[in-house]
This record gives structure tokens, C-alpha cells and sequence, in this order.
């Protein structure tokens, strides 16, 4: 993404002040870049041409210029060096060394069976070269596989200040309100137009890793979507997680790439320092990696088939995980700043007089609600214990066997069955088809003493007790032994006159 003017093609130059254009080697949004030969030194060189339509507009040959200057003040072995600034009526032009060899996506794409090991050490020095300008106080704001240099002989270089902007000191020349920077790129405060500092860069290294380690981009846009998708995916969306994507990554290394994909400035590092020293020290306890086994050349028919797998997504688990961690940041973050303002609030003798009263009045709040609670528990206590007692007393007295009635005669000339007595030792059990005349409890006395009716709907007797059975014949059987009113059931009114049992 780009924040000058429409982009228009530029003819191509045969020569530029002492310098003698020999072939294009690619262009941007500011200019474009050629190879050239010195004609007084005889040396190569690569040369920025400003585009001729945009010299017209002041404000972009000042920032031509403070490119020039910036980038003349890093020297570094891995930063591309700045040689001299040309300027004339027509032209603006950065003379830089030339690096032989190709960018770093040309490089992965050419070099597949690159080791975990070879790619980290890319990656440091790419930290190197960005600790070198963060010096400065220079922020790169568009680093991207583009803007990184792979030497024929392994050198790694950074190249393209043009974005660079200092983190204090000289105002923003680019246009109000514009974004500058590659979106796919962009740290969430760059796309916010907010602040931006040496971890703004941080961010967009950690897209770089992952793309360099895994291939892809954390963030992208689907068929329907756009550069804006991207974009508020880049400021809301939790990175997937590297190791579940690719299980031989290391667990510190995955951590690592998302620590400087976070959402917060505040989160990432500190420094470029800080994660190259993090990378040094996983590299050293990185395991020797099998040799991978050669690929099969695969027939015409075969790769035209199969279609490219699609990269496994991140489980809501893991999404849910990192918006976690994402809201913890924060409250931390809004924690430490309100604390602050206590002390600022709580620093005089008047803030702590009001401190120790507010105090006061919680402390008196607590203890009236405590209060409030205690007296019903008190209350519900004493009905409570004056039923126990009494159902203490109620289980001391022997409880007196009920007599049962003589069984009905037949009115046909059916064999006569002998009625039945039942002797109770406690309660009658449910179970048992007997028909017994109780006695009512003292439990129902009582009620009838304190002048309470109660309602006439059957109870269900549900306690077992043991019982012995007399038959009309004398003879007996016991509760544990089978008879024929076993398993019978009994239903309890406690309104009916004369006949308390019911049988089924």
C-alpha cells in the first residue's frame, strides 16, 4: 500500500549525472531502481530515481531528502549503504552499493529445503540490522520480504528508508492522515495512525518470521475480501498459534512470534536486541535436524489432481485462549494506570483522611449487614430446636401395638380367610397388606391441642419398620419371612374415624 500519488510508468533513463544506466532492476511507489556503472570510479552501484511527476510536489522531494540523510548515518554490514545524494532540475536520485542476488521471497521460493536452523540465522540478521538504525532512533515502518536483501554470497541487507521516520525530532512529512506501510505488514498502530515506535518494527518482523517458518501470512484476505479485511484482522484478530500449524516448530519459538504479533504495543519486546538474543539462545538448543529424503518427480496427471491442502485453522480453544491473554494485558495495563492515579489522588493528608473514612464507612456497612443476617438464622433456630426435643421425647415413650379388627365375614359360601392382627414395633411398612388400627401419634395430638386442622388428603407411608403378623387361627409370621399380605400397601388417613389404614 502505498501513500504518494498514483503510480505511472517512467521512462527509462541511458544515463543520470556521471552515472550510466545499464538495466531496471524493479520500482515502487517512490521511484525506480537501476543498475548503473561509475563512470569516474568504474564501480557498480544501484541508483533511486525519484519519479519525475512527483517532483513537483514539494513535500515528497523533502522527504527524498531526509531518507538521504537518515540512512547516511548507518553504516552497518547489514543495512544496504548509502552512498552519495544526486540532484538536479529534473531529477532526485539515491546512490546506493549494489547487492548481487534477489529478496528474501525470491530466496525462500528458490531455496525450499532451507533448515529451521539457516532461517533463523537470517533472521538475526535481519534484528541486527534493524538494532543498528533503532540506534538512530530510526523506525523502518515497511519491512517486508522486499525490502530485505539475500546476497549471492549469504550476506543479508536491509534496504528502503524511504517510509523511515524518526521517533522524535523532525515532523511526519507524509500527507494528514495517510497510512503508510505495506498492509499486510502493518502493526495495529500504524493502521490506527497512532504512535509508533522500535516495536512497531518488532510486529512486522513477527509476520516475516511466520511467513519465513511457515510459507504463509498470519493475516489475509479471503476470495470476497480486500486490503481492509486484512487490515482489521491485523488490529482484532489473535494470531494462529505457529506450532499448532507446524508441531516441529519449537514451543518458545511459537511463543515468541505471537509475544510480537500482539495486539499491544505495550506487549511486545523491548527491543530488537531482546528478541535476537531470544532466537540465539533457541537456536543453541535447537536439535540436529534429519536430512530430509529426496522428492519424487510427480507425473503431469498427479500434480495436476491434487490440489494444495488448506493450512489447519486455529481451534476456537486456542482463539478463546488468546483473547485471554489479550484482555489480561489490558486490565493490567488499565490496573498499573489507575493505581498511579490513586497515589497522585492519595499523596496529600486531606486524600488520606478521606482514605481512612471511606475505609471506616465500608467497616460499619460490613458489620450492620452481618448483623441484619445473624437475627433470622436466630429465629429459624429455635422452632428447629423445640422440634428436635420434642421428637427426642416422642422416641423415648414405647410405642403400643394396635389392635387389629377381626376380619369381615363372607357373604357367599367362598372358603373364609382368618383375619389378621399385626403387632408394630415401630411404624407400619408399606410394603406389607395389613389391615391395623393405630392410635394417633403424639405429633397429631399436638396439632389438635394447638387448634390446627389438617387436610384430609392421603399420606403415603414410605418408612419401613418391622412387624409380626397374627393370624385368626393363632398362628404368627415374621416381617422377614413370606406371607400372603407381603408386598402390600397401605394408605394412612389421618380424618378417618375408626379405620386409620387402608389396604390395596
Amino acid at each position: 500500500m502505498s501513500d504518494t500519488p498514483e503510480q505511472q510508468p517512467t521512462e527509462d533513463l541511458t544515463h543520470i549525472g556521471s552515472y550510466k544506466i545499464e538495466s531496471r532492476l524493479g520500482q515502487g511507489g517512490m521511484g525506480v531502481v537501476y543498475r548503473a556503472v561509475d563512470k569516474d570510479l568504474g564501480r557498480a552501484v544501484a541508483i533511486k530515481v525519484l519519479h519525475p511527476h512527483l517532483l513537483r510536489h514539494e513535500n515528497l522531494k523533502q522527504r527524498f531528502r531526509r531518507e538521504a540523510r537518515m540512512h547516511a548515518k548507518v553504516m552497518h554490514p547489514n543495512i544496504v549503504t548509502l552512498l552519495s545524494l544526486h540532484e538536479d532540475e529534473s531529477h532526485m536520485a539515491l546512490i546506493m552499493e549494489l547487492v548481487e542476488g534477489e529478496d528474501l521471497k525470491a530466496y525462500l521460493k528458490n531455496h525450499p529445503d532451507l533448515t529451521l536452523k539457516k532461517k533463523l540465522e537470517i533472521a538475526v540478521d535481519i534484528l541486527t540490522g534493524l538494532e543498528a538504525a533503532h540506534q538512530f532512533d530510526m523506525v523502518h515502518r515497511d519491512l517486508k520480504p522486499a525490502n530485505v536483501l539475500v546476497s549471492n554470497t549469504g550476506e543479508v541487507k536491509l534496504l528502503d528508508f524511504g517510509l523511515a521516520k524518526p521517533e522524535q525530532g523532525e515532523e511526519d512529512l507524509t500527507q494528514s492522515g495517510a497510512t503508510v506501510g505495506s498492509f499486510r505488514y502493518m502493526a495495529p498502530e500504524q493502521i490506527l495512525n497512532k504512535p509508533i515506535d522500535a516495536r512497531t518494527d518488532l510486529y512486522a518482523f513477527g509476520i516475516l518470521l511466520f511467513y519465513m517458518l511457515l510459507g504463509r501470512l498470519p493475516f489475509d484476505a479471503t476470495s470476497n475480501g480486500g486490503e481492509f479485511e486484512i487490515m482489521e484482522k491485523q488490529v482484532r484478530e489473535p494470531a494462529p498459534i505457529p506450532q499448532k500449524l507446524d508441531p516441529s516448530i519449537p514451543a518458545e519459538l511459537s511463543d515468541l512470534i505471537l509475544k510480537l504479533l500482539s495486539k499491544s504495543i505495550h506487549s511486545r519486546p523491548e527491543s530488537a536486541a531482546a528478541v535476537r538474543d531470544k532466537i540465539l539462545d533457541i537456536m543453541a538448543h535447537l536439535k540436529p535436524e534429519a536430512p530430509k529424503p529426496p522428492k519424487l518427480p510427480a507425473s503431469p496427471k498427479t500434480e495436476s489432481s491434487q490440489a494444495s491442502p488448506l493450512p489447519p485453522q486455529p481451534s476456537n480453544a486456542d482463539i478463546a485462549r488468546q483473547w485471554v491473554e489479550h484482555g489480561k494485558e489490558h486490565l493490567n495495563h488499565l490496573f498499573s494506570r489507575t493505581v498511579r492515579q490513586l497515589k497522585h489522588l492519595f499523596s496529600g493528608l486531606s486524600g488520606m483522611v478521606l482514605l481512612f473514612v471511606a475505609l471506616g464507612g465500608m467497616a460499619i456497612a460490613i458489620l450492620n449487614v452481618a448483623e441484619e443476617s445473624e437475627q433470622p438464622l436466630t429465629q429459624q433456630a429455635a422452632p428447629l430446636a423445640e422440634a428436635s426435643q420434642h421428637a427426642t421425647q416422642t422416641s423415648t415413650q414405647p410405642s403400643k401395638p394396635a389392635a387389629a379388627p377381626v376380619a369381615a365375614k363372607p357373604s357367599g359360601p367362598a372358603k373364609k380367610k382368618p383375619s389378621v392382627k399385626v403387632a408394630a414395633k415401630h411404624k407400619p411398612d408399606t410394603s406389607k397388606t395389613v389391615s391395623a388400627k393405630a392410635k394417633p401419634t403424639s405429633q397429631t395430638s399436638h396439632k389438635k391441642k394447638a387448634g390446627k386442622t389438617t387436610a384430609s388428603k392421603p399420606l403415603l407411608i414410605t418408612d419401613q419398620a418391622r412387624y409380626r403378623v397374627t393370624r385368626s387361627d393363632e398362628s404368627t409370621v415374621s416381617s422377614r419371612q413370606k406371607h400372603e399380605f407381603h408386598r402390600g400397601q397401605h394408605t394412612f388417613f389421618k380424618s378417618a374415624p375408626g379405620k386409620l389404614f387402608k389396604s390395596y
